[in-house]
């Protein structure tokens, strides 16, 4: 089985770059699945710095051929929140309230072949979810032999990594998201996981994490949401940052890293 997936997806740069990237990977890898991180695809309150999915956005990549979209902190984070979180193919982080809209797996079929998609989030990125380990575990108690492709989004490559260890051979591959920023650490744990500490964005190289710097360097100082400026995509060359597995029943056979600035 083969997987490509997409780091966070950043705004409206972000989606075109994957509108010109990702026709061509797919003819080049062949992908069985497409998985994208998408928590990042919209500045809904850009005065507050919030950002999270448009239902526009999100059908925008399925269009493209994107099987799941991931979330984290930003995915509660929208007016339409519900209805986002209510598409079949929108994920948000498992191991938050039950009681909050949305799921955090999603069980993938195609050609006869099955992936399970989970989204994990770290309390360094979404300080009120509950403890990823346990809810991780909780979940693959009900499936035995699927291969699982987890997105943990999280600050943290100390807790990142601690999980991939802990479910090494009992998850396919564990991929982190959330910083923006790629690693250079992927490799295949000795139990057949494949693990990276965060994957990268896809979106606008020339600013702080995919969005003009003014608004989150001010917030940075002040600790509140800056007077008089709103969270801005960045200007500059287009980044793709994503992911080519390999699986082979439940095991990584090969992991791929890439991240690249456009021509």
């Amino acid at each position: 089985m083969r997987v490509l997936f997409f780091g966070d997806v950043v705004g409206e740069p972000g989606v075109r770059a994957l509108e010109r990237e990702l026709p061509r990977l797919r003819r080049e890898l062949e992908p069985d699945f497409v998985v994208a991180n998408g928590e990042n695809l919209d500045l809904t309150v850009p005065e507050l710095g919030k950002a999270g999915m448009r239902p526009e956005s999100v059908e925008r990549l399925v269009r493209l051929g994107v099987d799941a979209l991931t979330g984290g902190n930003h995915s509660f984070d929208p007016p339409e929140a519900e209805v986002v979180l209510g598409h079949a193919r929108v994920l948000r982080p498992l191991n938050y309230s039950r009681h909050a809209p949305g799921k955090g797996s999603l069980l993938l079929r195609k050609g006869g072949r099955e992936l399970l998609v989970v989204n994990l989030a770290g309390r360094s990125a979404l300080p009120l979810a509950g403890d990823p380990l346990e809810a991780l575990e909780a979940l693959l108690e009900g499936w035995r032999g699927v291969p699982v492709l987890v997105d943990f989004h999280s600050e943290s490559v100390f807790e990142k990594l601690g999980c991939a260890y802990l479910f090494d051979g009992q998850i396919s591959a564990l991929l982190g998201t959330h910083t923006h920023v790629a690693t250079q650490d992927a490799r295949i744990l000795p139990k057949g996981t494949a693990y990276v500490s965060d994957v990268g964005m896809v979106g606008a190289d020339g600013g702080y994490q995919g969005y003009e710097p003014d608004f989150l360097v001010e917030a940075l100082r002040r600790r509140l949401p800056p007077k008089g400026l709103a969270l801005r995509p960045a200007s500059g060359p287009l980044r793709v940052s994503y992911v080519f597995l390999e699986l082979e029943g439940k095991r990584a056979r090969a992991i791929r890293h890439a991240s690249e600035i456009l021509d």
